[in-house]
């Protein structure tokens, strides 16, 4: 019996890590992103277009309805046909009828493999009209916005408290599994769990069809049809069947449990993501089992035996867990945060960095614990440090559930990039790049007309070209606007700028301010 002991908990790493295996072939989109729309987002088109098109990063799932062309008095034009194309990487609209002069918004929800609902817009003028119209934005979250943060906190306490205390108990206390305490906070831990997941599923289904009122079958059937939405059918019908008593007998089910509930937190958060797939999933998953089973251990110490027993033991599995916490984290760390700089001017990385110093306090207490015991020659932890180390890991926690809900920092961090061309002669242009990252990019040149010499009626013209070495692009030429004088400066901007790929690009401005065409150039890395 004291080798089948033994055995399982390697036999519970095992099963996580095969199951991870499966899921993440089909855990290949999160997070979609738009790309590029046609026509751009803030174009003029001459005459009525024929399709609208918006095209994502990753292949999504349509939100039954949310398609819709209003123009700016707030009137709703049919749609003939609204269907993905391109692998279900791209949202096709088509207008039922040619629409009239003025200025449209077309709209449209899609929800990825992890549910997370993304809205998706094109603002653009026809014919005689070329301002663009004011819309009202009536999808503005409901009450479902304040479950959002807590309903993933629940989540995790609830598979701390079930997977988390059952994985740590046949690592280091098997006969704990038997005494009454476990037994109860076992299913006090599926059952909070069970809300959870439910109140995560609620809250998906809730962006998803509008607001909560408007949940519907259909988007629960949307959701179920993801990977993170079987997941979450799955943890919560072994967590509801492991609400009886756990005995020796139900081994088996409560494995089961374990590994469905880290699979659900996992695909809930950025471990769907198809960026850096597999890895990131995989870095998810290991990062989630090993702070589960540490965690888990502590609340084995304070709920069910007030104390430490098997201290050695305890401390080599707690080290072991935190190390693989750690390597999965480092891993997520260097998929969603970049560049390093992100890491302190993002709310993902500042709520990171809070995270990791939390944690880190967690574990320096749980040493302490046991190096303070180990000195008065007692198997029990000091009760002070233990108790704290819980409040701790309970933020750890709280902070944990925020993140998987943020934007990764690599997503939101952006730097505006400035310099000056002087071409001589008193001849000088501003440029200025609104963003870094590649993907839609706004370029405005300005040019101080006062500083130059060039006689009366001149008309200076501008041109721009990128080109990249490492994306293989040997020209990519910027489109811009006709110039614009404002206040005795030039203003020129960039109609649809898109930078394909991350790397080093080069920037050649060509100018001709009435004493011939020059040119100049430097380099920016797009991230």
């Amino acid at each position: 019996m004291s080798r089948v002991r033994s055995v399982l908990p390697w036999l519970f790493v095992f099963l996580v890590v095969t199951a991870s295996s499966v899921w993440a072939a089909g855990a290949a989109s999160a997070h979609a992103g738009l790309e590029s729309t046609s026509p751009a987002n803030g174009a003029h088109a001459d005459k009525s277009p024929g399709e609208l098109l918006l095209r994502l990063n990753e292949p999504v799932t349509l939100v039954e309805g949310s398609a819709q062309l209003i123009d700016s008095g707030g009137k709703r034009f049919a749609l003939a046909d609204v269907r993905l194309d391109d692998g279900q990487r791209s949202v096709v609209l088509v207008p039922a009828d040619v629409v009239p002069d003025g200025a449209y918004l077309a709209t449209a929800r899609v929800v990825s493999a992890d549910t997370h609902v993304v809205s998706l817009s094109i603002q653009f003028t026809v014919g005689s009209v070329t301002e663009q119209g004011q819309f009202s934005d009536d999808t503005a979250a409901g009450f479902e916005q304040y479950l959002n943060y807590p309903s993933k906190g629940i989540s995790y306490l609830g598979l701390v408290l079930s997977a988390g205390l059952f994985a740590s108990a046949r690592w280091v206390w098997p006969t704990a599994t038997g005494l009454r305490r476990f037994r109860v906070t076992y299913r006090v831990g599926a059952g909070i769990l069970i809300v959870g997941l439910l109140s995560r599923f609620a809250v998906l289904a809730a962006q998803q069809s509008g607001g909560l009122a408007q949940v519907s079958a259909s988007s629960a059937r949307t959701l179920l049809a993801t990977p993170h939405g079987l997941a979450t059918a799955v943890a919560v019908t072994l967590s509801a069947a492991a609400l009886a008593p756990p005995g020796r007998r139900h081994t088996p089910l409560l494995v089961a449990q374990a590994i469905a509930a880290v699979l659900a937190v996992s695909l809930g958060g950025h471990g769907g993501s198809v960026q850096g797939w597999p890895w990131s999933f995989l870095g998810t998953v290991v990062h989630v089992y090993g702070i589960t089973v540490w965690l888990g251990g502590v609340a084995v110490i304070v709920l069910v035996h007030r104390g430490v027993p098997e201290l050695r033991r305890w401390h080599a599995v707690a080290v072991a867990h935190v190390a693989v916490a750690v390597a999965g984290g480092l891993l997520l760390t260097f998929l969603q945060v970049r560049p390093l700089a992100a890491l302190l001017e993002t709310t993902y990385g500042l709520v990171l960095v809070g995270k990791v110093l939390g944690a880190t306090v967690v574990a320096g207490l749980g040493y302490g614990a046991y190096r303070r015991s180990r000195r008065v020659g007692a198997d029990t932890g000091a009760p002070r440090l233990v108790a704290l180390e819980t409040g701790l890991a309970v933020a750890v926690l709280a902070a944990t559930s925020v993140l998987t809900t943020l934007p990764p920092a690599k997503d939101t961090y952006t730097t505006d990039l400035a310099t000056t061309l002087d071409f001589g002669s008193a001849e000088i242009l501003h440029v200025d790049i609104d963003s870094v990252r590649r993907g839609p990019q706004r370029l405005t040149i300005e040019h101080p007309r006062a500083n130059t010499p060039a006689r009366r009626g001149d008309s200076p013209a501008v041109s721009v070209d990128l080109s990249s070495a490492s994306a293989n692009v040997a020209r990519l030429p910027v489109r811009l606007t006709d110039a614009v004088e404002d206040n005795g400066t030039l203003v020129w901007r960039s109609d649809q700028l898109i930078v394909p790929a991350p790397g080093e690009w080069k920037v050649t401005v060509r100018f001709d301010g009435g004493h011939g065409p020059k040119l100049a150039s430097f380099y920016y890395r797009a991230l």
